[in-house]
């Protein structure tokens, strides 16, 4: 997990910054960051129609809560679509369910994913196509909150699954 100041590991350093944010869930729920009180929350940014970032990064997710084993439990995954547009509760629903059952697909308003971007420090940049469709280039990693909300750091997606979850482990061994 790499934390403020470049650290990088399993020992994660806290902002201090509260992360809040007010969501609708693939399942209909409206969430908060209160409805994960007590677990850590993994957060993924992207959108359903991405053609490769997306899904490589969900793959690697879905690999790492497997290998965690029982820890798992102490974790809440989270994809977090910053196309609202397009990403229905029912889109989202049936995209998560390709990758893991522990993962929860939320959806904002565009107002409230735009903050929440911004509060993370996601890159994300619209490419509009000629036929009036779009894509987007954005971050490639896995954001970590703390079970009060706090933001803990981000793991890089691209490190081996194996890794990412022996970090995790270990991490959440030395976590209360």
């Amino acid at each position: 997990v790499d934390g403020p100041g470049g650290r990088s590991g399993a020992d994660a350093q806290t902002t201090g910054e509260t992360i809040r944010f007010s969501m609708s869930a693939h399942d209909g729920r409206q969430v908060s960051e209160a409805d994960f009180q007590g677990r850590y929350v993994l957060i993924q940014f992207g959108y359903t129609w991405c053609p490769d970032v997306c899904p490589m990064e969900l793959a690697l997710l879905a690999e790492v809560l497997d290998e965690l084993g029982p820890a798992v439990e102490r974790l809440q995954p989270l994809f977090i679509s910053f196309d609202p547009r397009r990403d229905s509760a029912a889109v989202l629903a049936d995209y998560v369910s390709n990758f893991h059952p522990t993962i929860l697909g939320l959806s904002g308003t565009q107002t409230e994913t735009d903050r929440l971007l911004k509060s993370l420090g996601v890159i994300l940049i619209r490419e509009n196509k000629s036929n009036g469709n779009y894509t987007f280039a954005h971050s490639a990693r896995t954001y970590l909150i703390g079970p009060d909300s706090d933001y803990r750091g981000s793991i890089n997606t691209i490190t081996p699954a194996d890794k990412v979850a022996a970090g995790l482990a270990k991490f959440l061994r030395t976590e209360p």
